[in-house]
């Protein structure tokens, strides 16, 4: 949920405010509440300061709201606001606000009584919510300009109204502010200050505090990004409906559950609009992705027409019969390749390759089948008695160089005596049988 969508309300010396759609407009005291609200005490007579104290920090109440009763810095009881504690060397510093304890009370019950969250916040929280080590905010609310540091020595808070509605007025309380911070804001440095109308309807008080702070820090402060409020014919800038929704569940006065609970809705809100931006993204992702898958299809489909086509035209030219007068010719062009595989010279050649000593060839004559006219070639020799083994290595060495052989019946009956048939592998037919 945005800024502009929460309900705000200032609770001013002046008057309530009520800050909603970038709209602002007088409230009665107290009213009954429909919606969720944040509301700001941003009230002159809250007295705010950094104070230090020795011992543990876990009576910092205590000792503030003694020390609060002792001064009569607040008229009657009290409430302490605690907005930071810090431990320091030999105790610790506290940035609190002393609330009338009847305003803080009747502010309470007020806010436990309306039928939807409302959390309530000082605007001494907002002036610290976000500032770190080693940065300063300032922030002008009206007429009343409030300074906050913290520096590796500790906190630092001043606080200053300016006495009267003119310029001048408003000069002479930033020249209070800002020398009283000057060594602080000096050291800072222009990058680690922030300026912020935390609500203002007069440009050029903002002006003057933008030009005291210059003149300190030797550069241009950070401006805090304001929202243009309309209020009845005026225009009044303000940051705090942003810096109170961002800071109310740290700095509201609530109870712990009540804080959880509001934070919780704003997840929830969050996690609903998260939740439809991906639930509108997957379904558009779901039409692209059944879109491709269609297109996927009917690529498909064209792919497989095409490939129909293709077999059909393969099976036509299969059908396709040789013409007669190309007989002749295919069978003069085989008789020449079995020639060059049937060459005697290179056969010769191989065989006296292969042989080796222990094989003498008697004999070698091709042979042509009356059947299927297949031609062969028959190799009658002998063996040395002994070496079977290279009759062997032979018939293996033959075979590699590309004949299947096919034992025959030997010619001769003397020992050692053998006959082979040898067909070229690419008209083979039988088995190889030493």
């Amino acid at each position: 949920m945005s800024a502009f969508a929460e309900h705000v309300f200032r609770i001013a010396s002046s008057g309530w405010m009520h800050c909603h759609d970038q709209e602002a407009h007088e409230s009665p005291s107290w009213p009954r509440l429909t919606e969720t609200a944040l509301v700001v005490l941003d009230l002159d007579d809250v007295f705010t300061d950094v104070w230090r104290f020795e011992g543990k920090s876990e009576y910092a109440t205590a000792l503030i709201e003694k020390r609060v009763r002792t001064q009569g810095l607040v008229e009657g009881a009290a409430h302490i606001v605690m907005h930071r504690l810090l431990k320091v060397p030999g105790g610790f510093q506290a940035y609190f606000s002393a609330v009338s304890l009847d305003l803080w009370q009747q502010c309470a019950q007020w806010a436990k009584d309306q039928p939807d969250h409302c959390l309530v916040m000082a605007s001494g929280g907002l002036l610290c919510h976000g500032v770190n080590l080693g940065q300063a905010r300032v922030l002008l609310s009206q007429r009343r300009l409030m300074c906050f540091a913290q520096t590796e020595e500790g906190m630092v808070f001043s606080s200053t109204q300016a006495l009267g509605s003119g310029a001048a007025a408003m000069g002479n309380a930033a020249q209070v502010v800002t020398a009283n911070q000057s060594a602080v804001l000096g050291r800072l440095g222009a990058d680690a200050v922030e300026f912020g109308a935390l609500w203002s309807s007069k440009q050029v008080d903002q002006e003057i505090c933008l030009a005291a702070l210059q003149s300190v820090l030797g550069g241009e402060p950070s401006v805090m990004p304001t929202t243009q409020l309309t209020l009845g014919s005026e225009s009044v800038q303000s940051v705090m409906p942003t810096l109170a929704r961002d800071a109310a569940s740290r700095h509201a006065l609530n109870p712990l559950s009540e804080r959880v609970a509001w934070r919780a809705e704003r997840w929830v809100m969050a996690m609903t609009a998260l939740t439809a931006v991906v639930g509108i993204a997957l379904g558009a992702l779901g039409i692209f992705a059944s879109q491709q898958a269609d297109a996927q299809h009917e690529e498909g489909q064209n792919q497989r027409a095409q490939l129909a086509v293709m077999q059909e035209r393969i099976q036509a030219v299969s059908n396709v019969e040789a013409p007669a007068k190309l007989l002749p010719v295919t069978e003069f062009a085989r008789t020449l390749d079995e020639g060059l595989r049937y060459d005697p010279i290179a056969f010769l050649g191989q065989i006296k390759g292969t042989s080796g000593r222990d094989i003498r060839i008697q004999r070698v004559r091709m042979e042509t089948s009356s059947t299927n006219r297949t031609r062969s070639f028959r190799v009658d020799g002998v063996v040395a008695p002994g070496a079977s083994a290279s009759i062997n290595r032979w018939v293996t060495q033959m075979s590699a160089s590309g004949w299947t052989l096919k034992a025959l019946d030997p010619t001769d009956v003397m020992p050692g005596a053998f006959s082979y048939e040898l067909v070229a592998k690419a008209a083979a037919s039988g088995n190889v049988k030493p």
